[in-house]
């Protein structure tokens, strides 16, 4: 099997953008990143889910390369695990071994196999698509943004990153249509749901460097390790064509062979148009149909909610990807980021008592570790969730999400559940100190003008933007506090003097008529009258202020 003399193949070729040790941008090749991934920070695209989709292309590398049906056994794949943590570099015979047998599949412009690719592709006519549908960026059927101007061409490697964001993310609607596949019509391809990655609340554990961040995103147990069948798709014994494989031609009760194959899951065929040395145009179609409510147990990079009309429709339990919340930061989800043994049970016939929602896999498993010592308690993580958000019918793209949070190995660990618990409290009694002070917005709206508060959302927004920097400093000093309780105390008290000093700006700036107020179910509502009630809210949620905080309590209403 020849290769054409204007291969380009993504082992030896530089295309992936990361941050050295010293913070500057490099282009590498897949073969220098893993060989030199402990002294880099991380892959740094401009897009998070470019960063995502490329990790887990990595990832599935790992895996493949260091399989064996030994890992179904979580001794042993713990110990491999640590084995490969405490090795110098991810680089080894195994993985050196693995690019050799696989090096012509990662060829972009291989001319029977090009990575990620139907090399035959095409319509009844022969047309191609302009690249806008490729690029998320770029102003077109698919915008995300619109600062783009058209683009005509992209060079090898920028087209390799989009290649790889459409495999997982791309949006949904009327695609091309390829002769072959018997599903199109008219020679159109209908709606079939967007890229698996884009149901996903990516979740990536990021360490010191790539080459932890590489590990501990690497979770080797799983009952199908060392299976022909969970290999990526350019491990595929047959090559795909332009028609879906047998069993996933629509979404129902599809399955994956297990975790490594959803890593670059096939929901699309593509094909990019050569000129000389540059991509002018592509080709998107349909692929393979995944059943998005039955991934619980495979996907291991997203936690998970409880859904119940699934859970109906299909009379047994499913869970629902639990993806990024645009305008929320990811520490107020962070009960259903890690585990909770306090979660909320699922009300429903079929559910059995089961959590509304689930950790990420990963999350889970580096808590298992920890609590064997594989990994340093105190070793810091930064949890970053990265989420694609869709336009109508998800058949563009709207946003990306992303977000991070640093904690301790510890807090993923059975041995962090206290920590857990202190930190859910937090977490509870902010959202519930937001409530407090909306409800405080809303009598001095009614005080002035007898209506309710048409800016409840922009007061939350202040809140969240007050206690955010101080929430996540406070997170991070959890683990090491030789008194959470007292470090639980000193969050009371934060939210207190933020939440009396918004209130003090809000009252501050009303209008005379403000402590004259008005009459509400039988009392006057008058602005000092909301403020004892705030403070009461507060007494209640918070417990007793300390002096400092009484002093400021004073001002406030005597002001």
């Amino acid at each position: 099997m020849s290769e054409p003399t204007q291969g380009f193949n993504l082992l030896d070729q530089p295309w992936i953008e990361i941050l050295t040790a010293d913070g500057l941008p490099e282009l590498v090749s897949i073969t220098e990143l893993l060989s030199n991934a402990q002294n880099y920070q991380r892959i740094a695209a401009p897009l998070e889910t470019t960063n995502f989709a490329i990790l887990r292309v990595l990832l599935a590398i790992l895996y493949r390369s260091w399989d064996s049906p030994q890992w179904q056994r979580q001794t042993r794949a713990s110990k491999h695990w640590q084995k490969k943590w405490d090795a110098g570099s991810v680089y080894d015979d195994e993985v050196q071994d693995y690019l050799n047998r696989m090096h012509d599949r990662f060829d972009l412009r291989h001319p029977e196999r090009p990575f990620l690719q139907v090399a035959d592709l095409h319509t009844s006519k022969n047309e191609w698509k302009a690249l806008d549908i490729l690029i998320p960026d770029a102003g077109g059927v698919g915008d995300l943004f619109t600062m783009r101007t058209e683009i005509d061409s992209l060079s090898p490697g920028a087209a390799a990153n989009y290649l790889i964001h459409a495999n997982a993310y791309d949006f949904s609607g009327i695609k091309s249509g390829d002769v072959r596949d018997p599903r199109v019509k008219g020679g159109k391809g209908y709606p079939l749901g967007i890229g698996w990655a884009g149901w996903l609340g990516g979740t990536v554990l990021e360490g010191a460097n790539l080459q932890e961040t590489l590990l501990l995103n690497y979770r080797p147990w799983r009952e199908q390790a060392g299976s022909e069948f969970d290999v990526p798709v350019w491990e595929l014994e047959e090559p795909l064509m332009a028609a879906p494989r047998a069993g996933y031609e629509v979404n129902a009760e599809n399955g994956a062979a297990g975790p490594v194959e959803l890593l670059t899951w096939p929901q699309r065929r593509l094909r990019l148009r050569w000129e000389d040395d540059v991509v002018t145009g592509v080709l998107v179609t349909n692929g393979d149909a995944l059943g998005y409510t039955i991934q619980d147990d495979t996907e291991t990079m997203t936690p998970w909610r409880f859904s119940d009309p699934q859970t109906t429709k299909a009379k047994s339990i499913r869970y629902m990807p639990s993806s990024a919340q645009p305008g929320r930061a990811v520490w107020r989800s962070l009960p259903n980021l890690l585990p909770n043994a306090d979660s909320v049970k699922a009300k429903s016939k079929y559910a059995d008592g089961a959590p509304t929602s689930k950790p990420a896999l990963t999350v889970d498993w580096i808590g298992y570790l920890t609590a064997l010592g594989y990994l340093d308690p105190q070793h810091p993580i930064k949890m970053r969730m990265v989420s694609m958000l869709y336009g109508s019918q998800s058949s563009s793209y709207a946003d990306i999400i992303s977000d991070s949070l640093q904690v301790s190995a510890l807090l993923m660990s059975e041995d962090g559940e206290v920590l857990r618990s202190i930190a859910r409290m937090a977490i509870r009694r902010t959202e519930d100190v937001d409530y407090a002070l909306r409800t405080f917005n809303s009598n001095i709206a009614y005080a002035v003008s007898g209506d309710a508060a048409k800016d409840s959302d922009e007061i939350q927004s202040r809140f969240y933007f007050a206690v955010d920097l101080p929430f996540r400093e406070w997170l991070a000093a959890l683990s090491q506090s030789p008194d959470p309780d007292a470090l639980l105390q000193d969050w009371n008290q934060q939210l207190r003097s933020s939440t009396l000093e918004i209130a003090d700006q809000i009252l501050s700036s009303q209008p005379p008529s403000v402590w004259a107020g008005r009459i509400k179910d039988s009392s006057r509502i008058t602005g000092p009258v909301a403020i004892n009630r705030l403070r009461g809210a507060l007494h209640k949620i918070l417990g007793p202020a300390d002096s400092s905080m009484n002093t400021n309590e004073e001002r406030t209403d005597n002001d």
